[in-house]
């Protein structure tokens, strides 16, 4: 017995060192420095990875970057955001000063598009493996690249982890010696290995954290962000709306405060490990953990009382053959310990009920379970744990209606749902045969009619500039012009005012540009794209699949603006 207690004392001792080395590289955030409307040098995957304590989902910002960058362009047909596609740019940009993870994102963008399209959401994968895998080598790009800018270095440093090794090291000895004097020579390098590796795992994912220049860097990044969040629309945008914020949408995406963009740009494999709640007034990132392995989630108390008894039967019977000499009866102890705990956490777990109450954020089913994931913001902290609703509840809840459900907490098996609406909720709009406003899917997942923005160029002299008719499809702050031909996009108008109208004129002037004297207040040429300022009202006209053909004319374009419908915006 000496030499398991020498064994477990070495674990034991190793664990708390580690555990040591953890609160005393633990990460402290910068406090934030004033807010401010001007970025840094830094892409906005490495922002992400300052910001968000050494964890990235860079994926979806710096799709918006090489956007903004003009290697693709991101399209909403209509009011819904998940119908965005993404259209290759005809004349590819110089891709000299890419990163590794840009262009592991484009590469992906490139292999799944057909005749230089793809729909947005199509980027997600499918496979969970093929996603992890993915994922981590974006990772691995992103903090390679923090590392080389002086921004990010390892938590524990070089010392740490020697120290940390060798421990490891020097444990599984101890433990593969003790497995020779209990059972047999050929048992010492397996223990061995397998204690050593262990416990070298968790040293080896602790992850990063800032340097000196990094935390300076992370303090600005959070003056941008208070500076973002001080514009509620912010949230609301679309990831189409690159076109007018530039890379402001992407540095938005990467700070977390793009709800809307954020949600519709997740790459990950179908399921988002981040959700947007609404509870208690204002957005909030809640972080979403979805329980696998754990074999009492879900189950009903008679269940998991069979489950009890079968693990003790089994443990019984281990023990009755394996007799009570050397290790053979370990697995026996470790069913009838397993068995005892699920008896006595059952039937303590059946004799309290708690509620909660909270908003709806998303409802999942499971392939092939009887029970779904519902996940619940009861707003007392920005992570939760799913619930498993059974599946004759699932008519009571709808995404974005409040609940108090009556739960058990340790199996965390929904057992009442009380369903209802917070006052002042919008309900769906009937639909009005006589108006032409366009639809809005707005953030509760209703469809209401919005007005129509004014018309800043004549259809007429659009039709002038690419030779051929076509029609108009206006929404609140953007026209687009699509050709009576093949209904594809030739031009696209857009304006904003106040800062955002102030962002725009700045972020699209970005390269050489061409100076337009007599239009409006000031005006420039840029690529396929023109840009006007009328005093905080910007505006933008952008030509596009076969519009290109008349970039030289837009100026002669924007002269003919409709100065007074644009001011009436």
């Amino acid at each position: 017995m000496s030499d398991l207690l020498l064994a477990g004392a070495g674990i034991g001792l190793w664990l708390l060192a580690y555990g040591a080395c953890r609160v005393a590289t633990r990460p402290a955030p910068p406090a934030a420095r004033a807010a401010t409307m001007d970025l840094g040098p830094e892409p906005p995957a490495v922002v992400d990875l300052l910001v968000n304590g050494g964890s990235t989902g860079a994926a979806g910002p710096t799709l918006l970057d090489l956007a903004a960058a003009g290697f693709y362009e991101l399209r909403q047909p209509d009011a819904d955001p998940y119908r965005t596609t993404v259209h290759l740019a005809a004349e590819h940009p110089d891709e000299g000063g890419l990163r590794p993870y840009e262009r592991q994102v484009l590469a992906r963008v490139r292999g799944l598009a057909v005749d230089g399209v793809v729909p947005l959401t199509a980027l997600t994968f499918r496979d969970e493996t093929e996603s992890r895998t993915w994922h981590s080598r974006l990772r691995a790009a992103v903090v390679a690249d923090a590392r080389a800018t002086g921004l990010s270095e390892r938590r524990f440093g070089r010392t740490m982890m020697t120290a940390l090794y060798l421990g490891a090291l020097a444990v599984g000895t101890v433990c593969g010696l003790v497995a020779v004097h209990r059972t047999h020579l050929r048992w010492t390098f397996l223990v061995s290995l397998t204690v050593a590796a262990v416990l070298a795992g968790l040293v080896q994912r602790i992850g990063e954290r800032a340097t000196a220049a990094g935390s300076q860097a992370t303090a600005h990044w959070l003056g941008v962000r208070a500076w973002l969040r001080n514009h509620e629309q912010f949230t609301e945008l679309p990831p189409s709306a690159v076109a007018i914020w530039d890379r402001y949408l992407a540095y938005g995406a990467a700070l977390g405060v793009t709800r809307q963009a954020s949600d519709v740009l997740d790459v990950g494999a179908g399921v988002q490990r981040h959700l947007w709640s609404s509870y208690h007034g204002g957005y909030r990132r809640i972080r979403v953990r979805c329980p696998r392995w754990r074999p009492w989630y879900g189950g009903t108390t008679w269940v998991l009382l069979l489950l009890a008894l079968l693990a003790v039967l089994a443990g019984t019977l281990v023990l009755s053959v394996a007799g009570s000499t050397g290790w053979y009866p370990l697995p026996g102890l470790v069913l009838l310990a397993g068995g005892a705990y699920l008896l006595i956490r059952t039937l303590v777990d059946r004799t309290r009920s708690v509620t909660v109450t909270g908003q709806v954020l998303a409802l999942r089913a499971r392939d092939g379970a009887r029970v779904s994931h519902l996940v619940i913001d009861d707003g007392t902290a920005d992570e939760t744990t799913a619930w498993a609703l059974p599946r004759d509840g699932h008519d009571r809840c709808r995404r974005g209606d409040v609940l108090t459900i009556t739960v058990r907490p340790w199996s965390r098996r929904v057992i009442a749902v009380d369903a209802h609406t917070p006052a002042g909720l919008p309900r769906p709009a009937a639909p009005d045969s006589e108006q032409s406003d366009p639809l809005i899917t707005d953030v509760f997942g209703e469809v209401r009619h919005v007005p129509a923005g004014p018309l800043p160029v004549s259809v007429q002299d659009v039709t002038r500039l690419v030779g051929h008719p076509v029609r108009v499809e206006r929404r609140p702050q953007r026209v687009e012009f699509r050709s009576a031909l093949d209904d594809t996009t030739v031009l696209r108008a857009a304006w904003a005012d106040g800062t955002a109208g102030r962002i725009a004129w700045r972020a699209n002037a970005r390269g050489a540009v061409t100076p337009l004297p007599g239009i409006g207040d000031e005006a420039y040429a840029s690529g396929n794209r023109v840009v006007m300022r009328v005093g905080d009202m910007t505006l933008v006209l952008t030509a596009v699949g076969g519009g290109r053909m008349g970039i030289p004319h837009l100026p002669w374009l924007l002269s003919r603006c409709q100065r007074d419908a644009l001011t009436r915006a």
